[in-house]
């Protein structure tokens, strides 16, 4: 991840936000790249849980905290928080068609 997130920076010259939430280990580490930084946003691992939709749902949230005027790494870092306790949740809902995300 270190060296792709490297290589994308220097070639693109943004910062580069890379998830790791499907990586092997405990944690889900996510790293964002800023010209020669990279910060670390760690969480733990919830395994046998559907996040499905979680990525657009962190996108979404960093977005809406630079709209509101937080700094990139303040985003991510309030966003990694959000989307973790949501995990953590659990959270489901009931359609017509049954459970969503499906139960398992």
């Amino acid at each position: 991840m270190r060296a792709a997130g490297t290589r994308l920076t220097e070639k693109y010259r943004i910062p580069v936000l890379l998830k790791g939430g499907h990586l092997s280990g405990q944690d889900a580490i996510d790293l964002l790249f800023r010209r020669r930084d990279v910060v670390e946003f760690s969480a733990p691992f919830s395994r046998g849980i559907a996040t499905h939709g979680t990525g657009c749902t962190y996108s979404a949230a960093i977005t809406a905290g630079l709209a509101s005027g937080v700094s990139l790494e303040g985003a991510v870092r309030r966003a990694k928080k959000f989307v973790t306790a949501t995990i953590a949740q659990h959270l489901s809902w009931e359609t017509a068609s049954g459970a969503f995300p499906p139960r398992p």
